[in-house]
């Protein structure tokens, strides 16, 4: 697909990297993105992790394919995913923006955690940590993010936070912390 080109801000945009809506899409990617990864993914994560310590496979592989697909919506997010879910809600695609391979091959990781015990458990748990890494490198950080569930952590996530909300509002995208967080209790 070729662009003409047009005035963005003074200067002449050539392609689809100086479109508006590809920023749009970019700031989404990096922001949402991130506080997805950070405040979903790591807990489904931990989720995944004590129901192989404790044997139950089953809710292993369930956890799994919830990680997994929201992993996949982060990546989804910078060519076509969609910006807001609600957790369990049906109309939520979340391989949207993604080549079918790619899902296939996370739901074919996800079934894999159902024959996982032992030590064959910990070698398939490496490769969601490995899939959620190759996630967290996708938004081009260039450090790793916090983690939010330390003390120390979730202050760096009210930072990163507040670098990415002037700009999310300035292109008028939604914040990237729920409202009761950001709420005033008086």
């Amino acid at each position: 697909m070729t662009h003409s080109p047009t005035t963005v801000t003074g200067r002449t945009a050539t392609g689809p990297a100086d479109d508006p809506a590809d920023l749009r899409r970019l700031l989404t990617f990096r922001g949402h993105g991130a506080a997805r990864l950070l405040l979903g993914c790591r807990a489904r994560l931990e989720d995944v992790e004590g129901a192989v310590a404790g044997g139950q496979s089953e809710v292993a592989v369930l956890m799994a394919y919830d990680l997994l697909q929201l992993s996949l919506s982060i990546r989804g997010l910078r060519t076509g995913g969609e910006l807001m879910y609600g957790h369990d809600e049906a109309a939520f695609d979340p391989f949207a923006g993604l080549p079918a391979e790619e899902a296939e091959a996370a739901n074919a990781l996800a079934a894999e955690g159902l024959d996982a015990a032992g030590e064959r458990g910990e070698k398939w748990l490496q490769r969601l940590r490995d899939h959620l890494a190759e996630t967290e490198a996708q938004l081009g950080y260039t450090e790793p993010l916090p983690d939010v569930r330390s003390g120390s952590g979730m202050m760096k996530g009210f930072r990163l936070a507040r670098t990415w909300q002037p700009l999310l509002d300035r292109v008028g995208l939604p914040p990237l912390l729920p409202d009761a967080w950001t709420r005033r209790a008086d």
